[in-house]
């Protein structure tokens, strides 16, 4: 069968959709009594509700996930997200990154989610890898905010706009990224109950797929440090889909991963063009490139996402002019 024949036959299999359901009631009558704090979108502080534990940590407030890049659509819609101004101890800790490390980077990006957001659910212990991947960096910049609520550490990038030359100012926060947002040929599959994409095929059953959460990115991230350092091949094509194959980060391991590369090797080529094309279509996240108009000629100016300073300058200060006298 030539790839094109693949391609189509794979496409034949998303033709059969499911509509999908709004979020519940009540987690949009909550919507009406948010407040803004600083650049974070929507927050309040944690003062606690009917049924709810009493405020026990101040300094946290509320942000609500129908404004993260998932929207929302793969968590609990009972769970609720909170995150604190990082302390000088995350600080510190952060501003050891390795940057020509990427393993380093994403384990010091983790370590500030882990310490400053704080996810509850009644009835069930959370954690901070129950987070998606995707939804990432946005915590990690409203935790940013809270903690330069002053504006002491602003990043700013300065593209020069194409048509006249001048050179532009923005400001880099949640507000400032473009969505890449989910269609309505992957979204028709979206299953409100269990929270991902339940896709019923004509050959190979239901499958199920959904962005994947912290904890599973994280033990896949180990499973390839360990192959890559012990000089083993991977399967690109293989780890490409991996982490939207698993629906829940704890009991996987290093094993869960051999055997679904195991399980992966006995699919026909239909099957694994439906699992390609379906990772394709259910990727969130925020675009590479950032838009703005230019403050002089009004022509659309682009540039690519960057941190003026390197990653450290999330968190850690690298201009101090204005801190000496």
């Amino acid at each position: 069968m030539s790839e094109t024949n693949n391609y189509d036959a794979a496409m034949g299999e998303l033709d059969k959709l499911d509509p999908t359901n709004q979020f519940e009631q009540s987690i949009q009558e909550e919507v009406h009594e948010e407040i803004k704090v600083t650049s974070l979108g929507k927050a309040r502080d944690y003062q606690g509700r009917d049924n709810d534990e009493p405020a026990m940590l101040p300094g946290y407030v509320e942000i609500w996930p129908h404004h993260f890049p998932t929207k929302g659509l793969f968590y609990n819609p009972s769970l609720r997200f909170f995150i604190r101004a990082a302390e000088v101890k995350e600080i510190r800790h952060f501003s050891t990154i390795n940057e020509q490390d990427p393993f380093s980077i994403d384990e010091s990006l983790n370590e500030i989610v882990k310490s400053c957001l704080m996810l509850r659910l009644p009835g069930k212990q959370m954690s901070f890898k129950d987070l998606r991947e995707e939804d990432r960096i946005y915590i990690i910049l409203a935790i940013r905010d809270l903690t330069f609520s002053k504006g002491e550490n602003q990043l700013i990038l300065k593209p020069t706009c194409k048509e006249c030359n001048h050179d532009n100012e923005l400001k880099i926060t949640n507000d400032s990224f473009e969505r890449t947002e989910l269609t309505e040929q992957i979204l028709k599959y979206y299953n409100e109950e269990t929270r991902s994409f339940d896709v019923t095929t004509k050959s190979s059953g239901v499958i199920k797929i959904v962005p994947p959460s912290i904890g599973v990115m994280g033990e896949i991230t180990k499973y390839i440090r360990k192959e890559n350092e012990s000089g083993k091949k991977l399967d690109q094509s293989f780890i490409k889909i991996l982490p939207y194959m698993v629906q829940e980060w704890r009991g996987f391991t290093e094993s869960s991963i051999k055997n679904l590369e195991q399980e992966s090797l006995s699919w026909n080529a239909v099957k694994w063009q439906t699992m390609n094309t379906l990772v394709d279509l259910c990727r969130v996240g925020v675009k590479e490139t950032l838009h703005m108009e230019c403050e002089k000629c009004g022509s659309e100016v682009t540039t690519p996402i960057s941190f003026p300073g390197g990653i450290k300058s999330l968190f850690v200060i690298s201009d101090i002019s204005g801190e000496l006298l």
